[in-house]
C-alpha cells in the first residue's frame, strides 16, 4: 500500500509539473512580439522562436525521470559492466532521437578495491572496528546494493599504517604550517582531515609532504550533515555513516590518465610502468620527462574515506591542544589536535589495471557551417548510483538532445554541427573527456566554438552558471528567456540577484581606484559567470585547449555527494521531487545549444571580459594587500609589472567594447549571407585561443591558460591569471617578472585578435 501511495503521488506532482511547465516558456506564442535572440537578426529571429517553441514542448518531467531511473539502477563506476550498459543506453536513446552517436572505446589506467583482501579500519589494535561501508536505510532499496564498493579512493595507494592521529583541519598548506608552528610533527602519523576548501587529492599530497603515514578524510556534520538540517533519509543532508568517495589525483598538476603523461590513452601510447598492487612505478626518469617531481604527481602513502561517525569515535581519543579557530567541527565535542594517545590501524588494497571506458560521441551536422562544433558534454560514471552526480545531468542533457533531434525532424536547421558526449571515467580525475580532448586536439582547435558542460544539473532548484566572459550574455538571453514556475520570473533573475549579493560582500574589489583611471571597465556592478578552475570535464577544453566553456546546473541541499545515498530515492524525496527542475535545465541547455547552433553570427560579447580582468587584476592586488599589509582593499603599492598589466587589460577593453558595438550593428543587418559572416565568426571564435600560453604554466605545463586555471594549492578553485598568482603565492621561490610578461604579451594577443574582429565587422555593418 505505501508504494502504491507512493506512485500515486509521484504521478499527480509529475502531473502538476507538466501544467507549470506549460507556463514557463517565456517567449510566449506569439514569436513575434519576443526579444530577438543574441546573434540573430529580426529577420532571422520568428523562424528560430517558433523552433524553439517547438522545442521547449519535448523536455517532460516524467521522461527526465525515467531516464534517471534507469541510470541509477545499479551502481556504474568507469570500466564496470554496468557502466558499459548505461553508454548502450544513452547511445541507442540518442539514436533513436536521430542523433549519430558512437561509443569510443579507450583504455586507462583505473583502480577498485580487492574484494577478497582486507580493507579496513580500527582503534587502539581492533578492539573498536570503524565502518568504511554505509549502512543500509529500509526505506531506500538502493542504499543497500550488494554491488557497491566498500570507500576507497580512485588512484590511492595501496597499504597499511598505524599510528597515533593528528587531526590537521582541512589539510591546506597553511594548516600544516600551523602545525609546524605549534610543534606538532606529523611524520609517521596518520592525519585526520576533513573535507572541504580544496580537492581530496590535494590533502594527500600535502599530509605526505610532511611525511604522514596515511590519511583519513571525513565530512564534517558542520559542512553538509546535522549542522545543516535534517539528515537522509528525513532531509537531504548527510548521515553519519555516509562516505564521500572520489579521487585523490593531484588534480591540480593536470587531469586525465595519470600513465599517459606526455599525451593522450590511445592505441601504441607510451605508459608509465606500473604494478598492480603499487599502482605507477614513477621513477626519477619520468619525473625529469614530466618536470614534477614524485611527490607532487601522485599518492604515495594509503587513504580512506570515513563518515563522521568514525571520525567521532577518533576525535574523542585525540588530546593535545585544543584546536585553533576556525578548526572546530560540528561534532559534539572539542576538536583537539593530537597525536594520540589512541593508534589507529588502517588498511586499504587496490588493484590497478588498464581498463577498457566508453565515451559516446553523437552528432547531428550543421547545415551551413558543418565544419564549426556546438559541443555539450555530461559524464556518466558514478561512485555508486549517483542520481545527482552525475546522473541528473545526464537524464536532462538527454531530454535536450531529445529537444533539438525532434526540432531537426521538424525542419529546424542547425548552421553548425551539433555534437553532444557522454564522458566516461570523470570521477577518476576527468579521465575520458581529457584523453578525447588530447587525442582529438587538432580537430578540436579546428572546429569546436563552443562547449556547454553539465556535470550535477539538479541537487536543487537555485541556477547556477560559470564559464569564461565571453558566454554570459548568451546564458543569460537563454535564462531570461524561461520563467521558473516556482517564482513567475525568468530564470535569470534569481541568478543575478545572486551574484548581485556576492559582489556586495566584495565590494574592496570593485571600488574606484586611479590606478584603472577615469575609462575602467566594470566599474561597478557587472553580473559575471562564477569562473572557471577544475573538477569537471570541460577543464581539456579551457584550460588546455582554449575553447570557450559553460558550465550550469541547479543547486540546492544536498548533502549525500558521493555516497550510496546519492540514489533515485533521495532525488525523488528531497532533490527534485516531480522532476521540474530537471524539465527546467534540460529546456536551458536546449536554448543554449540552438542559439549558439543556430544564431548567423555567434553569440559572443566581450566587454563582460574586460570587466572581468579589471577584477581578476584587482584580487591580485588584494592578495598582494593582504601579504603585505593585512588589509583588505587593494594595495596603491604597485606588484613588478602591474602597470603594464594594467594598460595590456584597458587595451583590451577598448576593443572589447567597439567590437560589441559593431557585432551588435552587424547582427541586425538581414542582407548578410553565411558566407559573408564566416571570417567574422572565424575571429569571434579565435579569442579564447589567443590566451594560451605555450609552454604552459611554470611547473605544470599541461595547463596552458593565461586567465583560468585551477590553483594549484586548491585543485578545484580556479586562480584567475594564475602566471602571476602563482609566483605572489610563493613570493621567495620564482620570478615574477617574466611571468607578468607572459601574461601580459596573451592579453595582447587576444586585443590583436578582437581587433582583427572588428574590422571584419566594421566591413559588414550597413552604410
Amino acid at each position: 500500500m505505501r508504494s502504491s501511495v507512493r506512485r500515486h503521488a509521484s504521478a499527480l506532482a509529475g502531473l502538476i509539473s507538466l501544467v507549470l511547465l506549460d507556463l514557463s516558456w517565456s517567449p510566449s506564442t506569439h514569436a513575434e512580439d519576443a526579444p530577438k535572440p543574441l546573434g540573430f537578426s529580426r529577420a532571422s529571429s520568428p523562424a528560430q522562436l517558433e523552433a524553439e517553441k517547438a522545442a521547449l514542448a519535448v523536455p517532460l518531467p516524467e521522461n527526465a525521470r525515467r531516464w534517471l531511473r534507469t541510470l541509477t539502477a545499479e551502481p556504474h563506476v568507469a570500466g564496470t559492466k554496468a557502466d558499459y550498459q548505461t553508454a548502450v543506453f544513452v547511445r541507442d536513446k540518442l539514436r533513436e532521437w536521430g542523433w549519430k552517436a558512437e561509443l569510443v572505446e579507450l583504455k586507462v589506467l583505473l583502480n577498485y578495491p580487492v574484494p577478497d583482501r582486507y580493507s579496513g579500519l580500527s582503534i587502539d589494535g581492533a578492539k573498536q572496528s570503524l565502518r568504511i561501508d554505509e549502512p543500509a536505510i529500509p526505506a531506500d532499496n538502493d542504499s543497500g546494493s550488494a554491488s557497491a564498493f566498500r570507500g576507497f579512493h580512485g588512484y590511492g595507494a595501496s597499504g597499511a599504517a598505524h599510528d597515533r592521529v593528528v587531526y590537521a583541519n582541512f589539510g591546506r598548506p597553511e594548516d600544516f604550517s600551523t602545525l609546524d608552528k605549534m610543534g606538532v610533527d606529523v611524520a609517521g602519523k596518520i592525519v585526520l582531515v576533513r573535507y572541504g576548501a580544496i580537492f581530496r587529492g590535494l590533502k594527500v599530497q600535502n599530509a605526505q609532504k610532511h611525511g604522514a603515514a596515511g590519511v583519513l578524510i571525513f565530512s564534517d556534520p558542520a559542512d553538509d550533515g546535522f549542522a545543516k538540517g535534517e539528515v537522509y533519509p528525513e532531509g537531504p543532508y548527510r548521515p553519519g555513516g555516509a562516505i564521500q568517495r572520489g579521487s585523490v589525483q593531484f588534480l591540480s598538476m593536470g587531469p586525465g590518465d595519470p600513465s599517459t603523461p606526455m599525451g593522450p590513452s590511445i592505441e601504441g601510447a607510451e605508459r608509465i610502468p606500473f604494478d598492480p598492487v603499487k599502482g605507477l612505478l614513477y621513477d626519477e626518469s619520468w619525473a625529469k620527462r614530466t618536470g614534477i617531481a614524485k611527490e607532487d604527481y601522485l599518492a604515495l602513502i594509503p587513504s580512506l574515506p570515513i563518515g563522521y561517525d568514525a571520525a567521532h569515535a577518533i576525535l574523542k581519543k585525540i588530546s593535545g591542544s585544543v584546536v585553533p579557530t576556525g578548526w572546530q567541527g560540528g561534532l559534539p565535542l572539542t576538536y583537539h589536535i593530537g597525536p594520540g594517545p589512541a593508534r589507529v590501524a588502517m588498511e586499504i588494497n587496490l588493484h590497478y589495471a588498464v581498463t577498457p571506458i566508453w565515451n559516446v560521441i553523437a552528432t547531428i551536422p550543421g547545415t551551413e557551417s558543418p565544419e564549426r562544433w556546438v559541443m555539450m558534454g555530461n559524464h556518466r560514471d558514478a561512485w555508486v548510483h549517483g542520481a545527482v552526480d552525475p546522473g541528473s545531468g545526464t537524464a536532462a542533457t538527454l531530454e535536450a538532445c531529445h529537444a533539438l533531434g525532434e526540432a531537426v525532424k521538424k525542419g529546424w536547421k542547425p548552421r553548425r554541427t551539433l555534437v553532444y558526449a557522454s564522458w566516461d571515467a570523470e570521477e577518476y580525475g576527468l579521465v575520458g573527456s581529457t584523453e578525447w580532448g588530447e587525442a582529438n586536439a587538432k580537430e578540436l582547435d579546428q572546429k569546436a566554438v563552443l562547449m556547454l558542460n553539465v556535470d550535477s544539473a539538479v541537487s536543487g532548484p537555485e541556477l547556477e552558471g560559470s564559464g569564461v566572459p565571453s558566454l554570459r550574455d548568451l546564458f543569460l538571453d537563454a535564462a531570461g528567456s524561461i520563467t521558473n514556475p516556482r517564482t513567475g520570473k525568468p530564470l535569470s533573475a534569481s541568478w543575478v540577484a545572486a551574484r548581485r549579493t556576492a559582489w556586495a560582500a566584495e565590494s574592496p574589489l570593485v571600488l574606484a581606484d586611479p590606478a584603472w583611471g577615469k575609462d575602467a571597465p566594470g566599474e561597478g556592478f557587472t553580473p559575471q559567470l562564477g569562473t572557471l578552475g577544475s573538477g569537471s570535464d570541460y577543464t581539456v577544453f579551457i584550460d588546455h585547449l582554449g575553447i570557450p566553456c559553460l558550465d550550469s546546473g541547479f543547486k540546492g541541499s544536498y548533502g549525500v555527494y558521493h555516497s550510496v545515498y546519492d540514489d533515485f530515492h533521495w532525488m525523488e524525496k528531497h532533490g527534485d521531487p516531480g522532476f521540474l527542475t530537471h524539465a527546467m535545465a534540460a529546456r536551458l541547455y536546449t536554448l543554449i545549444m540552438m542559439r549558439a547552433a543556430a544564431a548567423p553570427l555567434l553569440p559572443f560579447t566581450f566587454t563582460p571580459y574586460a570587466a572581468a580582468l579589471r577584477h581578476h587584476v584587482d584580487e591580485l592586488r588584494l592578495h598582494e594587500a593582504r601579504r603585505l599589509r593585512k588589509v583588505d582593499e587593494p594595495t596603491s603599492e604597485a606588484f613588478e609589472g602591474q602597470p603594464a598589466l594594467i594598460e595590456a587589460v584597458l587595451e583590451f577593453a577598448h576593443e572589447a567594447s567597439a567590437l560589441d558595438v559593431d557585432l551588435k550593428k552587424v547582427a541586425e543587418s538581414d542582407d548578410l549571407g553565411p558566407a559573408q559572416l564566416v571570417p567574422l565568426n572565424e575571429a569571434i571564435a579565435r579569442v579564447e585561443r589567443a590566451f594560451l600560453l605555450e609552454p604552459g604554466l611554470t611547473g605544470r605545463p599541461w595547463f596552458k591558460h593565461a586567465v583560468y586555471a585551477p590553483g594549484l594549492t586548491t585543485g578545484y578553485a580556479a586562480w584567475p591569471l594564475p602566471a602571476i598568482r602563482q609566483v605572489l603565492e610563493e613570493p621567495k621561490s620564482a620570478k615574477l617578472a617574466p611571468e607578468v610578461d607572459r601574461t601580459v604579451k596573451s592579453l595582447k594577443k587576444a586585443t590583436a585578435v578582437l581587433k582583427s574582429a572588428r574590422e571584419q565587422a566594421a566591413g559588414l555593418i550597413p552604410r
